[in-house]
């Protein structure tokens, strides 16, 4: 062994001694010599030259050295390929001394090959690069060679594949709480949505990682590996709980070293896990608002224990009620923002209630106070209105709690915009036919007092007195500026005979959508009174003739009218 170093070590020309940046044709020239066993050195060398590209390429833009940088990572894989398939990075008891001392050698270079493709993944150069991307479809051909001869899915190297993804430099966080690392959302979009097996051995050792970076990171970091990781799984998973179905999906890795992949417990576990750890980093509140959006669909139905969120979803409902107290918001955005978290947390609250078992003591109580002016001028609203038509459906609940959102659904429309007041009318009329004990709100003969006795600062739906209350509101809205509105709002003078609205016609009602409506709409009356009488000039009056003795006399009466 010795000896062929001693050999190999002519290869090492003064140009490579120097550093200098060698050309394509070099580089080709060293990858074909490595075929030689007595070439083996060429290895070192063109691993070296890799890392001195990549720390050229964190400080400039080079083209040429990115083409030799591509270059070498597609040579080097090529060779370690081929000595896979020999067997010669693996050991066996019938290997000689001398044979092991070259296997160990070149495990090493192999080692050292995947470090630095492991480093060009998490590095963040000067620009975005192609050579990156190649690193990634190396790694990831790495595992498909390392399971061959190993018959088994090899979980270190993906692990670390997993580890510089998520804790990577490439990429910021978005407004949305996601992130635009390139190199994420290639892995994604190529790999990740694609292989059931990537998905699968994704959380097996994450839990532990994620609760190693939690003590260790600072919060703005953890939240950029946040954002990262709900990047990853916003995109629905290919999990199934038919294992014919899932045996059908596609994996990177050939099923026959595969086989607990389809130990469904096994995968709800490490994924509960996963995500019970990630939700206790210090989140944004555009990743929590992120992450509503996606919970009950994306990931309640992978937990093994959806219950293992009720903590956090109670605390996120309770936010705002949190917040009152201490100081105040920086400004009405930010007010408004964390206004929103305990809305988007009702899908998730309500799945939790419905197929969990999850009791949430004074949830109607809660979700009156979430009625307040900034709701109908939120993106989120017509989710809300969905479901609190749905929460409020049940016949068996009290006419004083109902009576209570009716009156306060008819008392935000007087100040919300013509598009909230759109969705509210419709809401009320189907509450009213739905819950007919409160239809005395229409006309309540029994009011002596001309002050409304509903208690519209009352916090308890249940004490408001809004059923002893009358909804003069909706008489107002009867001459709203809007003929839509004012129409429609004429609906309860009539007999309540029509059956009830579809609530999906008015939730997506907007500005624009009312102005197209009458731009598009049709008069039965098609022509226009026009003036009868002919007139030579708009503007000008001329009195007299040439031939009269006067000079001609020119009158501008709408300009001497806005003459200053």
């Amino acid at each position: 062994m010795t000896t062929k170093r001693k050999a190999n070590s002519s290869l090492e020309t003064p140009e490579f001694k120097r550093g200098t940046t060698t050309s394509v044709k070099d580089v080709q020239k060293l990858g074909m010599e490595i075929e030689n066993e007595a070439k083996y050195n060429n290895f070192t060398i063109l691993i070296d030259q890799l890392e001195k590209i990549i720390s050229k390429l964190k400080f400039k833009k080079d083209a040429n050295l990115e083409s030799e940088g591509r270059k070498i990572v597609s040579i080097l894989f090529k060779n370690f390929k081929i000595l896979f398939g020999e067997g010669k990075l693996k050991k066996t008891k019938n290997q000689d001394e001398e044979t092991k001392i070259v296997i160990n050698w070149i495990i090493t270079k192999n080692d050292r090959f995947k470090g630095i493709l492991l480093e060009l993944l998490e590095s963040k150069l000067s620009y975005e690069t192609s050579l990156q991307l190649d690193a990634l479809d190396t790694l990831l051909n790495i595992l498909r060679i390392e399971a061959s001869y190993t018959k088994v899915f090899p979980t270190k190297t993906y692990q670390s594949i997993v580890k510089v993804l998520l804790n990577g430099q490439n990429g910021v966080i978005l407004p949305d709480g996601l992130s635009n690392s390139f190199v994420l959302l290639e892995f994604i979009e190529s790999f990740f949505v694609k292989y059931w097996d990537l998905q699968f051995y994704f959380f097996s050792n994450l839990p532990n990682i994620l609760k190693e970076w939690k003590s260790s990171l600072a919060p703005d970091k953890l939240q950029l590996i946040y954002a990262n990781f709900i990047t990853i799984i916003r995109n629905k998973l290919l999990f199934d709980t038919n294992e014919e179905e899932l045996k059908s999906k596609s994996t990177w890795i050939s099923q026959t070293y595969l086989s607990s992949i389809y130990k469904f417990n096994l995968f709800k576990s490490q994924f509960q896990k996963s995500i019970t750890t990630i939700l206790s980093y210090p989140l944004t509140i555009s990743q929590y608002k992120t992450t509503l959006l996606i919970l009950h669909k994306r990931v309640i139905p992978f937990m093994s224990q959806p219950q293992g969120l009720m903590d956090f979803l109670t605390d996120l409902y309770n936010l705002q009620e949190q917040n009152e107290d201490s100081s105040e918001w920086e400004d009405a955005n930010e007010e408004l923002d964390h206004s929103m978290i305990p809305i988007l947390t009702l899908n998730s609250l309500y799945e939790l209630m419905k197929n969990h078992n999850l009791e949430y003591p004074d949830f109607y109580t809660k979700l009156y106070s979430l009625l307040d002016s900034n709701l109908l001028y939120t993106k989120y609203r017509s989710r809300f209105f969905r479901l609190v038509d749905l929460f409020l459906s049940s016949t068996h609940l009290s006419s004083n709690l109902v009576a209570s959102f009716i009156k306060k659904l008819a008392r935000l429309a007087l100040t919300a915009s013509a598009s909230g007041v759109v969705m509210i009318i419709p809401f009320i009329y189907n509450l009213l036919k739905r819950h007919p004990t409160c239809m005395i709100m229409l006309h309540n003969t029994n009011i002596e007092s001309i002050n409304d006795p509903y208690n519209n600062l009352e916090s308890n739906p249940m004490n408001t007195n809004a059923i002893n209350s009358s909804l003069w509101e909706l008489e107002t809205l009867m001459n709203h500026y809007h003929p839509n509105i004012a129409t429609l709002a004429k609906i309860f003078k009539e007999p309540f005979k029509k059956p009830n609205y579809n609530l999906e016609d008015f939730l997506d009602w907007s500005y624009i959508k009312l102005l197209e409506t009458e731009q598009s709409r049709k008069y039965k009356v098609q022509t226009t009174a026009l003036e009868f009488e002919e007139f030579n000039s708009a503007l000008n009056v001329k009195h007299g003739s040439a031939n009269d003795d006067e000079d001609e006399v020119s009158k501008n009466i709408l300009l001497e009218s806005w003459c200053m």
